[in-house]
């Protein structure tokens, strides 16, 4: 098998520099050719720091490029490469590989690279839900991969005759889109500089999956760049740091685009086309099912409600767990459910693990606060942002007391709204 490792690097030579660090201290089975693909910048440092560069596990490649191609096109050229390895394995400059990940390379691209229905393999493993900035634990059973219908780019390997089938979709389908009914809102927000919303819409409009570990191979450091402004740790990962890889095949769990588990329908006893599953608020029934699966409060009827008591939280279904925290409705009947501040309250606990509130600050900031005239979507919305603003600046001294401030504040808004609304 020819396998082959791509650096793709801009003009943080900082960041580059971790990176090749890792490489650099990582197990190899065999020599591994390596290339480092440098885009055109206002700067030289990296690619003269490049050009001194001793790469001691096998043949080294530079790619210097004599134009500016952005990030979009330097990415998609690096994948021309496979016209000459049977896999390669994509790294951007921003993080860093564990000890043990080219073996895990080699052992998941032996099982996976004759599949057709395998887009590609990822080396990083998501502990947040990156639509909500939620967090996120997937189901756990005999394998030590699973599946999810989510592109990778923070370490990922292409192989080569899924490229190629990759690469002919884009040729029909690389005009800029926006928004789409059948794909997440914040993937079609994307920037049209980004090349993954390309090829997340693939494996959804062609039902393709990545390949996941459950223990991530890469971490992504999030250093300013051309998508990223501040710098951010919510997207850093438990890094395995094992140099020994043993693994098990046969995955039975997937995980569609949104983050939730296919299984969720068999439990339920509902197809695809009777029922959004809709967990994190991320989907909005879209599609407009019957069924909508739901943390929201909706005007809805409510056939059946779970307790969030187990986790992952689909457990809580597969054992019918009983509760009032979330719900699944019948759309097709109107109605206004009772509803108290109590099951956000649990949902917050149950997501953060945390019961604790400076009481002081969250009642200055209770007095402080108007509200009127917002549904109870607009609410959630809401409370998502602050919690995505709040993980960018966790590292912040006081980010735990900020956060639950922020969430009870918001608890006590929707407490007041259904008082006035009543």
């Amino acid at each position: 098998m020819n396998i082959a490792i791509c650096v793709v690097a801009y003009n943080r030579l900082f960041s580059l520099k971790r990176l090749l660090s890792s490489l650099d201290d990582s197990e190899y089975p065999f020599p591994v050719k390596l290339y480092i693909s440098v885009d055109k910048s206002d700067v030289d440092t990296v690619i003269q720091y490049v050009k001194t560069y001793h790469w001691r596990h096998g043949e080294l490649e530079i790619i210097s490029h004599k134009r500016n191609l952005g990030l979009r096109k330097h990415i998609l050229s690096c994948g021309d490469l496979l016209k000459k390895h049977d896999a390669l394995v994509v790294l951007e400059d921003d993080i860093v590989v564990s000890p043990g990940f080219m073996l895990y390379a080699t052992a998941t691209i032996n099982e996976y690279i004759n599949r057709n229905d395998i887009a590609g393999i990822s080396l990083y493993s998501f502990q947040v839900n990156y639509h909500s900035c939620q967090p996120f634990c997937p189901l756990r059973e005999e394998s030590d991969v699973f599946l999810m219908q989510n592109a990778q780019s923070w370490g990922q390997i292409w192989l080569k005759k899924q490229w190629e089938e990759f690469k002919a979709w884009y040729a029909e389908n690389n005009e800029d889109f926006s928004q789409m009914d059948h794909l997440p809102k914040s993937i079609c927000n994307w920037s049209n500089r980004s090349w993954l919303k390309y090829h997340t819409r693939y494996c959804i409009e062609r039902n393709k999956y990545f390949v996941y570990p459950y223990t991530s191979y890469t971490t992504c450091f999030s250093d300013n760049g051309e998508h990223i402004q501040d710098e951010t740790p919510i997207f850093q990962t438990h890094l395995n740091q094992s140099r020994e890889i043993y693994l098990r095949f046969s995955p039975t769990v997937q995980y569609d685009t949104y983050f939730e588990n296919s299984r969720i329908y068999e439990w339920l006893g509902l197809t695809k086309e009777e029922l959004c599953v809709d967990y994190y608020g991320d989907n909005g029934n879209r599609l407009n099912r019957r069924y909508w699966l739901s943390r929201l409060i909706l005007p809805y009827k409510i056939i059946k409600s779970y307790g969030l008591r187990m986790r992952p939280y689909e457990l809580n279904i597969k054992y019918d767990i009983p509760g009032n925290v979330f719900f699944l409705y019948d759309t097709n009947i109107k109605y206004i459910p009772e509803y108290t501040p109590k099951v956000r309250q649990q949902q917050f606990f149950y997501m953060y693990g945390t019961q604790f509130v400076d009481i002081e600050s969250f009642e200055i900031d209770l007095r402080n606060t108007q509200h009127s005239n917002q549904d109870l979507q607009r609410l959630n919305e809401n409370l998502q942002n602050e919690i995505k603003t709040l993980f960018a600046r966790r590292e912040l001294e006081k980010r735990r007391t900020l956060l639950l401030v922020i969430a009870f504040s918001i608890l006590m808004i929707i407490r007041i709204f259904i008082k006035y609304m009543v």
